[in-house]
């Protein structure tokens, strides 16, 4: 049985425009231990599905389908029930770091914080002494030089990519279940990143932790991820293991995604030039009739202008896309 089970999520945003359907028929089932990659350009959803699962929507969303975690649907669970499942179930990281923590707040006093949600939700009596422990250990995890100066500054105090790593010693302290991590390494330096990603694969082996990793980088996710799945439109069109998907993209959006990494070698010696797919991300207050990629499609068909494809199972792989029947 999956641990995270999404059928048929709906998520729009109320404007005065009107509502933006953002993500649209999206089904998706994660495994313990398994690191998926969610890739795209930016604007294709993939926050938002982030946010939905850890429930932190803004007050304007409006959700439907169900996105089932241990046999309860999440989109059911009150702002009060919910607060019971965020940090030891769902964690998220998120994109902007100087969100993540409370302003006023100790460093120190806010990772012991957590650790002690960790050993009340674990049936483990309450040491301060060990929270500290907890704590000091996460900080070296992440690579601090200096731990105990850490948990004494506030916030405010640190960098970006300081304040992403506590949250990251935050999440290593409370082993969720599930971690949703929206590019989580985009404000850290390339070291810093190497030992983060090494992190999270230790997290994902010996806690069994599933890792939803966000990123616009699909050569990061293909070094953390075992599994990729490609949004463009809030919809997902291509779903599968990393080396398939990579190796050999189905989808001509993904072809495309994949065409815009560099070869640095060749790039460098002017063998080949950088490569992109021409056009914007529509916008989701006017999104194209048929198939939402096919104004950007080099393989267009006219069905592709008057129908979306379903998403289809091709041997391992799922995608949506009329060359493989739609």
């Amino acid at each position: 049985m999956a641990l995270l089970s999404i059928k048929d999520l709906f998520v729009g945003y109320r404007t005065i425009m009107g509502t933006l359907h953002v993500l649209d028929d999206v089904n998706l089932e994660i495994n313990k231990g398994e690191i998926v990659g969610i890739v795209g350009e930016s604007g294709s959803g993939k926050s938002t599905l982030g946010q939905a699962i850890a429930r932190v929507l803004p007050g304007n969303a409006i959700a439907s389908g169900s996105i089932m975690v241990d046999g309860v649907n999440l989109l059911e669970l009150s702002e009060k029930e919910m607060e019971n499942y965020r940090g030891t179930t769902v964690f998220m990281i998120l994109q902007n770091p100087f969100t993540s923590l409370n302003p006023v707040k100790t460093v120190g006093y806010q990772l012991m914080e957590a650790a002690r949600i960790r050993m009340e939700r674990s049936g483990e009596k309450y040491s301060e002494d060990r929270a500290y422990e907890m704590a000091i250990q996460a900080l070296k995890d992440l690579r601090f030089p200096d731990p105990e100066i850490i948990m004494l500054r506030y916030p405010h105090q640190l960098s970006g990519g300081q304040i992403q790593r506590v949250v990251l010693a935050m999440s290593l302290i409370l082993r969720p279940k599930i971690l949703i991590a929206d590019e989580p390494t985009s404000a850290l330096d390339v070291t810093i990143q190497a030992q983060v990603i090494n992190l999270f694969k230790q997290l994902s082996k010996e806690m069994e932790t599933a890792i939803l990793f966000i990123t616009h980088d699909i050569s990061l996710a293909y070094v953390i991820s075992t599994r990729l799945v490609v949004l463009y439109a809030g919809r997902i069109m291509e779903d599968g293991d990393i080396e398939s998907v990579i190796r050999e993209p189905m989808h001509p959006y993904t072809q495309g995604l994949i065409a815009g990494v560099p070869d640095l070698s060749k790039f460098v010696s002017g063998k080949i030039k950088l490569q992109s797919i021409p056009g914007n991300p529509p916008s989701f207050l006017d999104l194209p009739s048929g198939c939402k990629f096919h104004p950007r499609c080099p393989y267009v068909k006219d069905i592709c202008k008057v129908q979306e494809p379903k998403l289809t199972r091709v041997n391992n792989r799922i995608v949506r896309c009329w060359l493989y029947g739609g």
